[in-house]
């Protein structure tokens, strides 16, 4: 049995090759449940900062990564049980060695994976404060914690690659740093419009003249805030459509904010016939008027007035706020109004105008002409 334990196969004996594959087949069976062990243990010990977010939401973010490193340390410890001859190496890559650049992959991927693992924490911590966001209802917070959990994760993106160049490529990092310093101005010409974009959005966040959850007028486009990015807004048009707008229109155009505002304004016509008589005028504007004055949502000051007469009819100005900003509620409350204003008409006879039309025949056509 010692005689087979120590025969060599491969630069390395049987006793070698046994340990190695041994490792890898028992560490990849127990992977995924010290993965998971190790995400419970770290969730116990955040227990504080945790409040709100399920164990198995956390779980599932970091057992991924997790199951990459642990992966990894199988790997490494596995390859540590056998050695590669230094006459193996690897033509296309400039003569370089097996076990170097075995050596350098796992670094490389070391990195890759605590990254990773960095960048789930990241998320974690981000969906923990938007769930605090909403038990306080704070709609500043839902705007905040996606922007700075995103640039945050973009910095360590940076910081990990840098790394890497670094430490495992064993580049000169501050030297490729003042290169890129030099040929910035061309990479900020082409990437012009992310960077006003990204500018565009710090101004938002600063500013801030909405938030999310907001209803807003941008020309024709009238919704609900959704999404501040860096590049670019979300926001639900009120027929259900999704606009994506560069952030830096929104800076660049008039914008208006209609959640800011208390009320909506109504303004519209009841438009009578020639024939309506002067008492009924008067009475469908009096009551009217006594609809709006008790109606609870509507601001006091409405206004009923007979504004103008037309050449085909009578026309009465309606003027009103809605006391809500909710543009869905203050249709219902123009509904109510509108199915008053038309039992009024009912009740006390009255017609509303019709456009005047004039049909001819094709036997008054031909007499036209023969008159003339």
């Amino acid at each position: 049995m010692d005689k087979f334990l120590n025969t060599n196969f491969l630069y390395n004996t049987v006793e070698d090759w046994l340990w190695f594959l041994g490792i890898l087949i028992v560490g990849f069976l127990f992977k995924r449940i010290i993965s998971v062990i190790v995400s419970k243990i770290v969730y116990r010990l955040m227990k504080k900062e945790t409040k709100g977010v399920p164990l198995a939401d956390f779980v599932n973010l970091l057992r991924s990564p997790l199951e990459f490193l642990l992966a990894l340390f199988i790997i490494y410890a596995a390859l540590n049980e056998i050695i590669f001859p230094r006459k193996w190496r690897i033509i296309p890559l400039g003569k370089m060695r097996v076990a170097d650049f075995i050596d350098r992959t796992l670094d490389m991927l070391f990195v890759v994976g605590i990254t990773w693992l960095i960048i789930r924490l990241i998320r974690f911590f981000a969906l923990v404060y938007l769930k605090r966001a909403d038990e306080t209802e704070s709609n500043k917070e839902r705007q905040l914690v996606p922007f700075f959990r995103d640039i945050i994760i973009v910095i360590i993106a940076f910081v990990s690659f840098f790394l890497t160049l670094g430490f495992v490529f064993k580049q000169d990092v501050v030297s490729l740093i003042t290169g890129l310093g030099i040929g910035g101005v061309a990479l900020a010409l082409a990437a012009r419009a992310t960077l006003e974009n990204l500018f565009a959005s710090f101004t938002l966040f600063t500013e801030q003249p909405f938030i999310v959850g907001d209803d807003i007028e941008l020309g024709t486009t009238v919704g609900k805030i959704e999404k501040v990015g860096f590049r670019s807004t979300r926001i639900r048009n009120v027929d259900g459509s999704l606009v994506v707008v560069p952030n830096q229109v929104l800076v660049s155009q008039s914008l208006n904010n209609i959640s800011e505002r208390m009320e909506r304004r109504h303004k519209f016509f009841i438009r009578l016939k020639l024939e309506t008589s002067i008492q009924q005028i008067k009475k469908v504007i009096d009551e009217v008027q006594t609809v709006l004055d008790n109606h609870e949502s509507i601001s006091t000051g409405p206004h009923v007035k007979l504004d103008t007469i037309g050449e085909y009819s009578i026309n009465i100005l309606v003027v009103f706020m809605a006391a809500t900003p909710d543009y869905w509620l203050s249709k219902s409350i123009r509904e109510e109004v509108n199915v008053a204003i038309l039992n009024i008409l009912e009740k006390n006879a009255v017609e509303l105008s019709r456009p005047a039309t004039t049909l001819f025949s094709v036997t008054d056509e031909k007499n036209i002409d023969n008159d003339y």
